[in-house]
Parts: C-alpha cells; sequence; structure tokens
C-alpha cells in the first residue's frame, strides 16, 4: 500500500511530491524521463527487501512502474514468467510489470488484488494506468492543454498545479444527494476519478479511456445451480479469498463488529490460522443502539482471539478538518470518522486488516433490498393510494438516536407512486430532489448517478440489478473511498476478503432467490456458518457501522451548527436558501425529520470551502 504520483513536466520542488508521505512513510523516491516523472511513498507490507522500492524500473530498462495496492496471488503469476524473466525481488510489483511487459493490457484479467498503477514506456513515451475491478484502490487524474498529472489523492495533484481549478457545480448537487462526489467527478474541473475496471493510456500528448471488466457480463450464467452445489463454491472461494490476503511481512488482524460478515471472515481466519487472530471492536459511549462490542465479545471468545475494544468519544471539532484535508474534497460520510480512529488505534497492534464491507452489497443484506421486492409485490396498488398515505406517513416523528424504522417507512410510502429506477435513486439518496430544489438558491438538473447506472444496466431482476447499481457507485465512492483514504491516513492497510472478484462474479451469476430467501437477508453465508459459529450471531438483527451523528450533533457537537451554519455563513457562499437550512435545523432538533445527515454535509462543506477556498 502505497501513494503514487506521476506528471508529464518539469518540477523543482521535491517537498511538493511528498504530499503522500502518510500513505508511505517507510520510503520515497522519483525518477525523472525526458518527458515524465513518476513518484512513490512506499507502506511496506509485502518483501521489505529495498530492491522491491519504487519507482522499480524493469531488467532492460524500458518500463517503469509506480503502483499501489496488492496482487495476492503474484506467486502463481510468477511461476508463469519465471521461464522468460529473471526477477530479482519476492515483490508483487515486479511480477505486475513483467505481467504488463508480457501480456499487455490483458495482463489485468489475472490479477486477484486491489491496485491502482503506472507503467511507463520510455521507448514509446506511453503511459498505461489501470485501476482495480470494484475501485478500492483510487486513481485520480487531471489532464488539461496536454498537461497530465495524476496520483491517489487531490492533495497531490493541486499541489503540482499552479492554481486551483474551478469547482464543479455538478458536484455539489451529487455530493448534498449521495453524501460523496461520484466518479468520474471531483470537487474541481479537469481533475477525474478514474472509474473502476478501467485503463488510462496517455500517447501523443492525449489520453484514452477503456473499461476492461463489467459486472454485467456474468448475470445468469449459473442460475441452475442446486443450493449444495452453490454452497460448496462459496466455501471455497471464501477460503482462498480469505487465505490470500493473510500474505503479509507484518502484524495482522480482522476488524470484528460480531456481524455476519466479520464473523464470516474470522471463521476462515482461524481456520487458516495456527495462531490466535488478532481482533478489534469499535464502542460508543451513550449510545447502545450503535454499539456491537457485546456482539464482538461472543465472536472473539468463541475463537479465542487477542481481541481489542476501542471506545470511540466524539472528538470531531478535532478529526474533521483532518478529515477535509485528506480528502481534499467534501465528503460526508460519518463511519469515514470511525475508519480513522479505527485504524489509527489498530496501528499500534497491526498493519494490515481484512474487513467486511460489499457483504451487504454482493449477498444481498440491506433493507432496501427486501423493501424493493416487497414494492414489487404491491405494484397492483394504484399509485394515488401511496400518494395519499404519504401525506399520513409524513406526519410521523423520526428518530435520531439509531431508531431508523419511521424514516424508512415514510421513504418507502413516499417512494411506491414511482417507477423503480426512480424508487432506488431515492432509497440510495439522503435528501429527495424537491428539497433540493429549495435548499439551493439555483437548482438544475444534474446527473443522477444512481439512475444512471439502474438503466444503463443489462436487464435482470430488481435485486440483481439493485446488487450491480450499488457495487458501481455506494461501494466504490463511499465504503471504499473512506475506507482507503482514512486507513491510509494513520499508514495502515485494509484487506476487503468478500468483494474478491471471483467472489461478485459468481453471486452475479446464480439466482438471486438465494441471496434473500424466506425472508431472510445474507442466507448462503447464514446457510454456511450454520453451527460453526454462535447461533446469536447468525440470527441478529442488522446494524451496520454507523456513527450516533444525530446524538453527537445535538449533544458535543451542537455549536457546530451554530458556527457553520449560521445565517451569515450561509449567506456568505451563496449557494443555498437559509430559511431552509434554517427549516431543517428545525425539524432536526424537534425530531420531525432525521436531518443529522443533511446537516452534517453542509457542516462538511462549509469546512472544506474554508480550507480550499477562503
Amino acid at each position: 500500500m502505497c501513494g503514487i504520483i506521476g506528471f508529464n513536466f518539469k518540477c523543482k520542488n521535491e517537498n511538493i511530491l511528498k504530499t503522500l508521505h502518510h500513505r508511505g512513510p517507510d520510503y520515497f523516491s522519483k525518477v525523472e524521463f525526458n518527458n515524465f516523472t513518476l513518484v512513490h511513498n512506499r507502506l511496506s507490507i509485502v518483501d521489505h527487501n529495498p530492491k522491491s522500492n519504487q519507482p522499480f524500473r524493469s531488467n532492460c530498462g524500458r518500463y517503469t512502474i509506480v503502483f499501489n495496492g496488492e496482487i495476492y496471488n503474484y506467486k502463481e503469476l510468477k511461476n508463469e514468467l519465471n521461464h522468460k524473466y529473471n526477477f530479482v525481488t519476492d515483490s508483487d510489483t515486479e511480477v505486475l510489470l513483467y505481467s504488463y511487459i508480457e501480456y499487455g493490457k490483458d495482463c489485468l484479467k489475472d490479477f486477484r488484488g486491489m491496485f491502482s498503477f503506472a507503467i511507463y514506456d520510455e521507448i514509446e513515451d506511453k503511459l498505461f494506468c489501470a485501476r482495480d475491478r470494484i475501485g478500492i484502490k483510487p486513481f485520480l487524474y487531471y489532464f488539461k492543454d496536454g498537461k497530465l498529472v495524476f496520483g491517489s489523492e487531490i492533495n497531490s495533484i493541486l499541489a503540482l498545479l499552479d492554481k486551483k481549478p474551478e469547482i464543479n457545480q455538478e458536484s455539489i448537487f451529487q455530493y448534498i444527494k449521495y453524501l460523496y462526489i461520484p466518479y468520474p467527478n471531483t470537487i474541481f474541473n479537469d481533475i477525474y476519478k478514474l472509474p473502476p475496471a478501467h485503463i488510462l493510456i496517455y500517447e501523443n500528448k492525449s489520453i484514452k479511456i477503456e473499461k476492461y471488466w463489467d459486472l454485467d457480463s456474468f448475470i445468469g450464467q449459473n442460475n441452475n445451480l442446486n443450493e449444495n452445489e452453490i454452497l460448496s463454491t462459496l466455501d471455497n472461494l471464501f477460503d482462498e479469498s480469505i487465505k490470500l490476503r493473510m500474505i503479509a511481512d507484518v502484524e495482522l488482524g480482522s476488524f470484528l463488529s460480531g456481524g455476519i460478515d466479520s464473523s464470516l471472515i474470522l471463521y476462515y481466519m482461524q481456520k487458516n490460522s495456527c495462531k490466535p487472530i488478532n481482533t478489534f471492536t469499535l464502542g460508543f459511549k451513550n449510545a447502545k443502539n450503535y454499539d456491537e462490542t457485546s456482539d464482538a465479545k461472543i465472536m472473539s471468545d468463541f475463537f479465542n482471539t487477542k481481541h481489542n475494544e476501542i471506545i470511540i468519544e466524539p472528538k470531531v471539532l478535532e478529526l474533521l478538518p483532518k478529515m477535509v484535508n485528506h480528502f481534499g474534497e467534501p465528503f460526508a460520510s460519518p463511519t469515514g470518522l470511525l475508519i480513522h480512529e479505527l485504524t489509527k488505534e489498530t496501528k499500534k497492534y497491526a498493519t494490515v486488516a481484512l474487513a467486511g464491507d460489499g457483504g451487504d452489497e454482493v449477498f444481498g443484506g440491506y433493507p432496501k433490498y427486501k423493501a424493493l421486492q416487497f414494492s414489487e409485490k404491491l405494484s397492483f396498488i394504484p399509485s394515488s393510494f401511496f400518494s395519499l398515505m404519504s401525506k399520513i406517513t409524513d406526519k410521523i416523528s423520526e428518530s435520531t438516536t439509531g431508531n431508523h424504522l419511521p424514516r424508512r417507512i415514510k421513504k418507502f410510502v413516499y417512494s411506491m407512486s414511482k417507477s423503480n429506477v426512480d424508487k432506488y435513486d431515492d432509497w440510495s439518496s439522503y435528501i429527495s430532489d424537491d428539497d433540493l430544489s429549495l435548499l439551493f438558491k439555483n437548482f438544475v438538473p444534474y446527473n443522477h448517478i444512481v439512475k444512471y447506472f439502474w438503466e444503463n444496466s443489462k436487464e435482470c431482476d430488481v435485486l440483481t440489478k439493485s446488487s450491480i447499481v450499488d457495487l458501481k457507485t455506494y461501494l466504490p465512492n463511499d465504503m471504499l473511498y473512506y475506507g482507503d483514504i482514512m486507513s491510509m491516513a494513520n499508514s495502515f492497510e485494509v484487506r476487503f476478503p468478500l468483494i474478491d472478484h471471483k467472489i461478485v462474479e459468481f453471486m452475479t451469476s446464480i439466482d438471486s432467490k438465494w441471496k434473500i430467501k424466506d425472508g431472510q437477508t445474507k442466507y448462503l453465508m447464514k446457510k454456511l456458518l450454520d453451527g460453526k459459529i454462535p447461533d446469536s450471531i447468525i440470527n441478529k438483527k442488522k446494524l451496520g457501522l454507523n456513527p450516533p451523528i444525530g446524538i453527537w450533533l445535538k449533544n458535543d457537537l451542537k455549536a457546530l451548527i451554530s458556527d457553520y451554519l449560521s445565517k451569515e455563513i450561509i449567506e456568505k457562499r451563496g449557494l443555498f436558501n437559509y430559511e431552509f437550512v434554517n427549516k431543517m435545523i428545525y425539524e432536526f432538533n424537534n425530531n420531525i425529520k432525521d436531518r443529522s445527515l443533511n446537516i452534517w454535509a453542509l457542516i462538511v462543506l462549509e469546512e472544506w470551502f474554508r480550507q480550499y477556498i477562503d
């Protein structure tokens, strides 16, 4: 895990090139060519040999690579190349480089892992860049008037530009809607996120972007498999994926929530380990609806792990500026705060941890998946009925202390008069377009990223489609983005075995009835773990890793609202109607609507303005 930078011009200020030191504190180096400079900051995880440091050059001297991530099956790939290439390290970097030299862009189909990398061909003056299939590792780039800069984070690009680009206005609409800015956008014009499963080629002073993998192509390929065949295949895939991600030359552990995802990972980790597993759990003071430490303790005791509980207090006044600075753009998923604190504390004991992100998207864990199926059964009811019911349910008070049921009921009824695509966009966002039009002074149409992928995905049942849409939107833009940025802020690596592309492909290929069966979410996971972990864990209610942001904003963080969202501040920015901002605050304070995430998004945006614009 590392930080990478590259650009096609000269830069004499070496301090600018160290903006990603936090991502790779173990070694810094750069290589300059006539037309290109490549920079690397290394966090050493596998093969501590200095010969593995980057930028790494091929034996022939023609090709040079900078690489961020891990190729877990590199030893297998190395065996296939040994007859032709003289390897001087035991690193996955060298294997990746020679795989590209041997196979060109087709090398990507063989990689199992998380990666973003760039390979420069000095003879052809050509740059080949790629990002992993699911979007675990970020790759951002600036391209304008022939000038190219790429890097692992926005700040590494801004540091190399003469001036900040203009703000992308569409990105602000998307941010308030989804709490993140979806690829390819960033908050800045001319700075982009390379989409997952895409390559970027720079040649002849122009760039070309291509897709090399698409999950849609696997839909229905294994629809005829029965339950036993599916479970047997999954058992092997889980075992293989988790075993591969346990390869490290540093101390390794696992994040443990006591939920089904992290419990499954722990089961296979202990199966493949001859020593107790290090486990790490988050807890909260005075927020029992968000706390899973007791469930995690059950799993820890069951498998006799070396367990560590990390109790989070709302030090958000300190964390907010740090978080905004590391992202380089507004990002309002408050779980990012938790990952920062979790990895900061875990770093005292380990450098790598496995996590269960993606389990809900792949295996059918979200309540909205059940709601979508249920809504289809109610399609015979006239939409006018739900329009009327929505006026009634809209009067239900909402909770800001962890009880999401009232809000979900209101959203379900409100969207039932809509098409599936509009319905799912509602359920995947945090504010309606009706409210957005009242919030913004100048509201204009913008790209609804969820609707775009829904409408452009291959035809299939709603559960498969919603899973694919989440895997292409929410997972890479939200969960994996904060998973990378916040963990690397602490020089810590997180690995995600449940979204190994072979697992994702297989789960997309089977009949979706196996994801939710008889009303039971994550049916296959639970069936596979039956009798192998405590029943209380298998049958527990889904909670999810979320901070009690509503509780915090009404108590310890209350001052943030008056400081960041005053009439003077709102009018200074000129983006929002203060009357509607004030209405949202009133609704939040009086439990009319849970506006906690809307308010948090506005606070984060204001903090970003203070750091990057003022």
